[in-house]
């Protein structure tokens, strides 16, 4: 995910051979024999500055899971390290598709805030549970954990009783956002001491990061869901249950979204 410095070596040069040219033509011919005799050197060059912004973009995803874990906050998380413009993000890799968006005409605020609201559930719920008990392939997920007063809500909101119920105006995305504040809430409330330090985070982190038997590091050319053109690198970087693909902009790594299951 980078943009400025995301350009291919051989472009960036572009100007300083041109001058080479000019002015110095037997150190470009000198220069010529050596690339053409040690083409690895480019190559290496190329790869060493890969791997220099998958660094720093594991070193950002690290920064941004510490703030989660002193703040138990999504958002704050989010905003401190999201792309200068997560519209794209907030709609895409929302839980509304784009009829959805169409038919309810939700402004940007209200569209940013469903987002927040449902990923703080998400990461709140995954890690109060993961925090508490070892998951692996043959687990059975069961409510054991949940709190109480979480089994209460879920019971009762009409938002989760038929997975097929569309929101049908603006003021039940504003009552579907309370309700996940609420229960954001009490998962705060109830969280375990040990959050995101017990053996049990620690063994279902490490079995989340090998448990599909893919590459979980490296870069792709763009990312439709989170609107990155296909000239920009987009760094993936796994923390388990954090999956985030990251994006250089104004030469500092950025979180363009997070994968979840």
């Amino acid at each position: 995910m980078d943009a400025v410095r995301g350009q291919p070596l051989n472009s960036a040069l572009g100007g300083i051979f041109l001058a080479l040219i000019l002015s110095m033509k037997k150190l470009v011919v000198l220069l010529f024999i050596f690339v053409a005799a040690n083409p690895h050197v480019m190559f290496a060059q190329k790869d060493s500055t890969e791997h220099a912004k998958q660094r720093r973009a594991g070193q950002v995803a690290d920064r941004f899971v510490n703030r989660f874990r002193a703040t138990l906050d999504f958002g704050m998380a989010w905003k401190a390290f999201r792309l200068s413009d997560p519209s794209c993000t907030h709609r895409a890799n929302g839980i509304l598709t784009e009829s959805d968006y169409e038919r309810l005409k939700l402004s940007s605020r209200t569209i940013e805030n469903l987002y927040i609201a449902t990923m703080n559930y998400y990461y709140l719920m995954n890690v109060h549970d993961l925090s508490l008990a070892r998951i692996d392939s043959q687990s059975d997920p069961d409510d054991s954990s949940t709190p109480n007063e979480v089994k209460v809500i879920l019971k009762r909101s009409k938002f989760f009783q038929n997975d097929d119920r569309k929101l049908q105006n603006a003021n039940e995305v504003g009552e579907l956002i309370s309700t996940f504040d609420q229960l954001s809430a009490l998962y705060r409330k109830d969280m375990p001491a040990g959050a995101m330090k017990s053996p049990a985070w620690r063994a279902n982190q490490k079995y989340l990061i090998t448990r599909s038997g893919i590459d979980h590091g490296g870069a792709l050319n763009g990312d439709e869901t989170f609107c990155v053109p296909q000239k920009t690198r987009v760094f993936i970087v796994d923390r388990g249950l954090f999956y985030f693909y990251m994006v250089e902009e104004g030469r500092k790594m950025k979180v363009a979204g997070l994968g979840i299951d």
